[in-house]
This record gives C-alpha cells, structure tokens and sequence, in this order.
C-alpha cells in the first residue's frame, strides 16, 4: 500500500511540474519572418502576441552587428540607451518577463533605434490571476521558478507521507 501511495503522489507531482512547465511561452522577438534586426517591422510582430508573467522573449542577432538593451520609457521615446536598466550581447538572449507591466527595449548601436530597431513590451495578467507588483529590472526568474517548484515538491511529499502514516495507521489497528 505504501508504494502505490508513493507512485500516486509521484504521478501527480509530475503532472503538476509538467503543467507548470507547459504555461510559460518563449517568443522570438521578429519570428517567424525576421529576427532582432533592421528589416523587422516590431511594432507589427508585437501587437499580435500576447505577454504575461513567467514568459521570454528571445532576442536572436549577430552580436557583432547588433545588441539589446533594456531601458526606460524615456530612453525608449528618445531612442537613448544612456542609463540602461541592462544590457544584452550574446546574440542569443533570454529575457525573463517577470511581472505585469511594461519593458523597454532598443538596439543601442548608432541610428538602429532611430530606424525601428525598438519593441515595447506589455506584460498582462493572465486571465483569473490578480496583476501582480509593476514591472522591474529583470530577476532571476529561473530560480523564482524553481523556487517555486522545490516548493511545490516539499508540499506534495509532505502530503505523501501524511497519507502512508495514515494508512499504516489504518492497516496496524
């Protein structure tokens, strides 16, 4: 008994670890058509996605042509990267989008900002969950998750062994 018990909670725990991981979306800035460069239309890929918190956004580029960077509402309207929340050159860059609220982002090379090469991100509450804290530079949004997950995983073998110390319980008496 004890072992179906265990295989039981095993189960469910990887099917709420699955449905978990199932919720979050990664976006390709500019996909399918384009990536993070100049020919890319963002105000048109944008206002056909969708973003909510636990989302990326992928920035894909050539880092020696190209780079990314976060900013604020002002720096976006001037195409300025002066005093970035952060910056990004990999050419393949994975941002967290952490809470309900609005993310900046431009190309900081000369003249690529000024020639559309910006996106303004609007994160949203999914439906029937409350909005959350505003938006703020990135965190770790990898170890919130797994957080949360390990959190998720204590709780539900805490529940395991309450139901096999009742059971055994039932099947001593």
């Amino acid at each position: 008994m004890q072992m179906e018990m265990r295989a039981l909670v095993l189960a469910a725990m990887a099917a709420v670890l699955q449905a978990a991981a199932a919720a979050v979306t990664t976006y390709t800035v500019g996909a399918p058509n384009g990536l993070w460069d100049l020919q890319t239309n963002y105000a048109e890929w944008v206002a056909t996605k969708t973003f909510h918190p636990g989302d990326n956004i992928t920035f894909t580029y050539s880092p020696e042509l190209h780079d990314v960077v976060e900013v604020s509402k002002a720096g976006y309207d001037a195409c300025s990267s002066i005093n970035n929340v952060s910056a990004f050159r990999t050419g393949n860059d994975v941002v967290p989008l952490t809470a309900v609220g609005t993310r900046y982002f431009l190309c900081g090379l000369t003249g690529h900002c000024d020639s559309g090469m910006k996106i303004r991100v609007d994160v949203v509450a999914a439906a029937g969950s409350s909005p959350g804290p505003a938006a703020a530079a990135p965190t770790s949004a990898a170890a919130s998750s797994a957080t949360g997950i390990v959190g998720l995983g204590v709780l539900l073998v805490a529940v395991q062994d309450a139901i096999v110390s009742r059971a055994l319980q039932f099947s001593i008496v």
